[in-house]
C-alpha cells in the first residue's frame, strides 16, 4: 500500500470527525437559544424568533431536496461531471432563494401587523438578503463528503456553528440587540458564502468539466422534490404536537411543555452525520449491485451507533430532572416530564433511514415515512392530551415514531429483498440496550440520596455513569481496543490513522 493511502483516514475516522463537527454546531445552537431566552425582554425575543423560524422555514423548504442529490448524482455521473453538477445545483438554488426571499417578505408585512411586531417590516430585508448568500452553500458539506474531504467538512460544520452562534449572541450585548441579531445574520452568511466558495475553489475549481446529460434537471427534481416533501411533513410534525398543546393546555403550563418538548438535537445529529459520510459506499455498493457489501456497511454502523447513542438515552432518561435545571433553571423543572418522553423516541435514532432510502434511489418512501409520521402524530396527539394531560402529546410522537421506525426499515427490508435480521442487528441492539440500563440503575440510586444542587448532580452523576457504562462495555466485548483507538485518533490534534478499507 503507498503512502498516501496509508495517511487516508478510515471511514469510521471520517465518521467520528465529521460527527463531532456536527455535535459542536448542535450544541452552540442550543446555547444560542438558551441565552436569546434568558437575556432578551419578551417582546424582542418574540420578534426575534419570529424572523429566525421564518428564515429557518424558508432556508429548509427552499433546498428542495437538492443537497440530499449531491451524494447519488456524484456516483452515478462520475467524476468528470461532478463539477457541472455543483454549477447547476448553485444555480437551481439561487433562483429557488429568489423565490424563497419573496415568500419571506410577504410573510414578514404579514406578521409586522400583529401588535409588537412593528419592526419586523424593517428587518425581514436582512433576513432575505441573509437567504440569497446562504441557500446555494447548504450542498458544500455534502460535496466535501463525496469528494472524500470528510475533514475539511468538518471544519466547515464547526465554522457554521460557531459563526452563526455569535451573530446571535455578541449583538446581546449591545443598546440595540435585535437589529444587531438581524445584521449579524447578514455578515454570517456573506462569510459562509465566501468561505464556501473558497473550500469549493480548492476541491473543485481545477478540474476539468464535461457536461451534463440532457434531462438532468428533471432527474434532479424527480430524485429530490419526494425528499423535499418529506422535509416539510418533517417540519410540521415538529410543531404538530405543540400546537395542540396551545390549544388545550393553560398558557403557564403550555411555556412549560414547549421548554420539555424537544429531542436534545446532538442525539439525531451523530446518526445523521454517520449517515452522511457512509453515502458515497452505500450508494456505491447499491450502484455495482454488491448487496452483501452494501448490507454489512450499514449493519456494522448501527452497532457502532448503538454503543454510543443509547447510553446518551439512558443518561437523559435518567438525570432529567436535572438536565432541564441546567439548561433552563428550576422554574422549567416540571418540562422533565415531556422531555423524558421525547427522549424516548431516540431509542431508534441509531441509524439514518432515510440515507439508506437515498442510496437505494427510493425518495418516495422517504416522503411516506414523514408523512405516517404527521398523520399519525396528529391523529394521537387530540386524544391523548384529553386524556393524559401535558403527557399526552409526547406520548403520541413516541408512538407516531416508532410506528415510522417499523415503517422505514420494513422498506428498507422490501427494497433489498432481504430479512429482518438483514436490516437491524436487534440481538446486539438489545444487549446494549440491557448494559445501558444496567449502568442507569447506580446512578439513579445516586440521585435520590445526593443533596447537593441539581447543576452539579448532573454534571458529577453522568460523569459517574459514562465511567460505568464504559467500564462494564468493554468488559462484555461491546468497546473494544480498537474502538478507543479511534476516539483517541479523534480528539488528538495529530496522529496517523489506519489505511482506508
Amino acid at each position: 500500500m503507498s503512502d498516501k493511502s496509508n495517511k487516508t483516514p478510515s471511514l469510521a475516522r471520517r465518521a467520528s470527525i465529521y460527527t463531532l463537527s456536527r455535535a459542536v454546531t448542535a450544541i452552540a445552537q442550543v446555547l444560542a437559544a438558551m441565552l436569546l431566552a434568558r437575556f432578551l425582554p419578551k417582546s424582542d425575543a418574540a420578534v426575534v424568533l419570529y424572523l429566525l423560524a421564518v428564515y429557518a422555514t424558508l432556508n429548509t423548504f427552499g433546498q428542495l431536496g437538492l443537497p440530499d442529490s449531491v451524494f447519488y448524482f456524484f456516483e452515478k455521473y462520475g467524476e468528470a461531471r461532478r463539477k457541472a453538477l455543483c454549477q447547476l445545483l448553485a444555480k437551481l438554488l439561487f433562483r429557488l432563494a429568489l423565490a424563497g426571499a419573496v415568500v419571506m417578505l410577504a410573510i414578514g408585512w404579514l406578521g409586522s401587523i400583529q401588535e409588537g411586531f412593528g419592526l419586523v417590516r424593517q428587518l425581514v430585508w436582512l433576513f432575505m438578503a441573509a437567504l440569497l448568500f446562504e441557500l446555494v452553500t447548504t450542498p458544500l458539506p455534502n460535496v466535501l463528503i463525496a469528494v472524500g474531504r470528510s475533514k475539511v467538512a468538518a471544519g466547515l460544520n464547526v465554522f457554521v456553528g460557531i459563526a452563526q452562534f455569535l451573530a446571535l449572541t455578541l449583538p446581546l450585548l449591545t443598546p440595540w440587540p435585535v437589529v444587531g441579531i438581524s445584521v449579524g445574520m447578514l455578515v454570517f452568511a456573506v462569510l459562509r458564502f465566501l468561505v464556501s466558495a473558497a473550500l469549493y475553489r480548492k476541491a473543485l475549481g481545477g478540474d476539468a468539466s464535461m457536461p451534463l446529460p440532457e434531462g438532468t434537471v428533471r432527474e434532479l427534481l424527480r430524485y429530490a422534490v419526494p425528499m423535499n416533501l418529506a422535509q416539510v411533513f418533517w417540519a410540521l410534525n415538529r410543531e404538530a404536537d405543540k400546537i395542540v398543546a396551545q390549544a388545550f393546555l393553560p398558557i403557564a403550563m403550555f411555556a412549560v411543555y414547549a421548554v420539555g418538548a424537544r429531542e436534545i438535537p446532538i442525539v439525531p445529529t451523530i446518526a445523521y452525520s454517520v449517515g452522511a459520510v457512509m453515502m458515497p459506499y452505500l450508494v456505491s455498493n447499491h450502484l455495482k449491485g454488491d448487496r452483501a457489501a452494501l448490507l454489512s456497511l450499514w449493519l456494522r454502523g448501527i452497532r457502532r451507533l448503538s454503543v454510543i447513542v443509547l447510553p446518551m438515552v439512558l443518561v437523559l432518561l435518567t438525570l432529567a430532572e436535572e438536565f432541564i435545571t441546567l439548561l433552563f433553571s428550576a422554574a422549567y423543572v416540571d418540562a422533565a416530564l415531556p422531555f423524558r418522553i421525547y427522549t424516548l423516541i431516540m431509542l431508534q435514532r441509531v441509524a439514518s433511514y432515510s440515507g439508506m432510502q437515498r442510496a437505494l434511489g427510493s425518495t418516495k418512501t422517504i416522503t411516506w415515512s414523514a408523512i405516517w409520521l404527521f398523520v399519525v402524530n396528529i391523529a394521537l396527539s387530540i386524544p391523548m392530551v384529553l386524556w393524559l394531560g401535558m403527557a399526552g402529546p409526547p406520548v403520541a410522537a413516541f408512538l407516531a415514531n416508532m410506528f415510522v421506525w417499523w415503517y422505514s426499515l420494513n422498506s428498507i427490508r422490501g427494497l433489498l429483498k432481504a430479512d429482518w435480521a438483514e436490516v437491524f442487528p436487534m440481538g446486539h441492539y438489545l444487549k446494549v440496550l440491557a448494559v445501558a440500563t444496567l449502568a442507569a440503575l447506580p446512578i439513579f440510586l445516586l440521585k435520590t440520596r445526593l443533596d447537593m444542587a441539581a447543576e452539579l448532580k448532573f454534571v458529577l452523576l453522568a460523569a459517574l455513569y459514562f465511567i460505568l457504562y464504559a467500564a462494564v462495555a468493554s468488559a462484555l466485548g461491546f468497546i473494544s481496543r480498537e474502538d478507543w483507538r479511534r476516539v483517541l485518533a479523534v480528539v488528538r490534534p495529530s496522529g496517523k490513522s489506519a489505511p482506508s478499507r
